[in-house]
């Protein structure tokens, strides 16, 4: 079998976050490789051909031509080797780096690794049961590809953000019935809630109304069942129900850490500082801390460039390691606290308080590392937590112990700051030979 070939970073998909973030490490002088599935980077902005005027600088222009711009700007960056219409197939991690292994067989290593792959849109199994390509229903990709050739007619939009109302506006100028429907309010920002506005009863508008219950298709038309509305029949229907992140290398990743003996990520996954001393980092709209937005790709990219360049290269004299100012996980452990509770579904636990144990983790995440004692209202207080957990289960009597652990759960994630949290609740004297015990974990560990 071939060596692979070695790099510094290995990125995984090269939309706008993930050609800012090569751009910088070519500056930096580290060796990249991006791994682009399409056959063109920043091939997702080549459908947005309509003028747009949130990107900075660049007032009037397309998506399409920005992304192209990236893509040629990428093309000539110096250490970057680019891997189009390739995918990764296989991923491991070993304290040495990252290895993959595309789709035609050629393994790269590296000892960071970037996940900067992006949103696909969200899909719910009602509207869309044989997946995207079975369903009459569009979803935002492909009725971005095609609104400017469908055919006038009534068409049903679901979804009430910034781009259900775009479209709803854009097919209305066009010629078509639109309605417009959501299941909350709306959240698109005021300048375009105003235009629908403007708009009067043009565009049929309902808010706050719930989910259409069934869809059909009866021949060319799409029927529409709710409870509220009945049946309507739709020439095209679209479900604009946001994003979440592209999961192919996610579950790559997660399953190779998991054979490393590692918690994987979870999904979606916020880029956690624990994965950093793993050379593992997230980039971009994949990361969903921030608006999906090509001008916060690009800023995300330079912000994952930087902490890449300070995981490979050693700190410092006298500075501390990328572990310790990256992986400075603080966590409340309160163990074996014993009171009291006012809990069971048997006679005798409704007679009075049963002694129950509680042991607790309370994760922080990352903190900054202090040399010096620092104000008691700059952290959370240990005494809060365990009186939190007294209150809580002495409050009132809970039947379930299930239901007990929920509350708690609940009550301490409330805390600020808090990241996860794990509770043991141990009944003592439920039986004569044993004790019984349950544990739940929630938030991020």
């Amino acid at each position: 079998m071939t060596s692979p070939a070695l790099h510094d970073v290995l990125i995984i998909g090269g939309g706008p976050a993930g050609c800012s973030a090569a751009s910088w490490l070519s500056q930096l002088g580290l060796r990249t490789a991006i791994i682009e599935r399409a056959p063109q980077l920043c091939h997702s902005l080549r459908d947005f051909g309509f003028e747009q005027d949130w990107l900075l600088g660049a007032p009037g222009q397309s998506l399409a031509s920005m992304g192209e711009h990236f893509a040629r700007h990428t093309e000539q960056l110096a250490g970057v080797q680019r891997l189009l219409g390739r995918s990764a197939s296989h991923i491991d991690w070993s304290a040495a780096g990252w290895q993959l292994q595309l789709d035609d067989g050629q393994r790269l290593g590296a000892r960071a690794l970037l996940l900067a792959t992006g949103l696909t849109p969200l899909r719910p199994e009602p509207f869309f049961p044989g997946g995207p390509s079975g369903s009459p229903v569009m979803d935002a990709l492909s009725l971005t590809q095609g609104r400017a050739d469908l055919a006038p007619g009534r068409v049903l939009l679901l979804g009430g953000g910034d781009n259900a109302m775009e479209n709803a506006l854009y097919l209305h100028a066009r010629g078509h019935q639109v309605t417009l429907w959501s299941r909350s309010d709306w959240r698109a920002q005021q300048a375009l809630q105003e235009r629908l506005s403007a708009e009067g009863a043009a565009i049929v508008q309902r808010p706050h109304c719930p989910m259409p219950t069934a869809l059909r298709v009866d021949g060319a038309q799409i029927v529409v069942s709710s409870k509220d509305f009945g049946e309507e029949r739709y020439d095209h229907v679209a479900a604009l129900l946001g994003y979440v992140p592209e999961p192919s290398a996610w579950l790559l990743v997660g399953d190779a850490l998991q054979r490393a003996g590692i918690t994987a990520p979870s999904h979606p996954w916020r880029d956690e500082p624990r994965f950093a001393p793993l050379g593992l980092f997230v980039a971009g709209d994949a990361s969903s801390r921030q608006h999906p937005c090509v001008q916060t790709a690009l800023g995300d990219g330079v912000v994952a460039a930087k902490q890449i360049e300070s995981f490979l290269r050693p700190a410092k004299e006298g500075q501390p390691t990328p572990a310790l100012r990256r992986n400075n996980r603080q966590i409340i452990h309160i163990s074996g606290l014993r009171f009291g509770a006012n809990l069971g579904v048997l006679d005798f636990e409704r007679e009075g308080p049963q002694p129950i144990q509680v042991d607790a983790e309370v994760n922080l995440g990352a903190q900054t590392i202090v040399s010096r004692d620092a104000d008691i209202g700059h952290v959370l207080d240990y005494r809060r937590v365990r009186q939190i957990i007294i209150d809580e289960c002495t409050a009132e009597h809970t039947d379930l112990l299930e239901a007990l652990l929920g509350k708690l759960c609940t009550r301490l994630m409330k805390l600020s700051g808090v990241a996860g949290v794990r509770i043991k609740v141990t009944k003592l004297e439920i039986f004569p030979d044993c004790q019984v015990a349950i544990s739940a974990e929630c938030g991020q560990w």
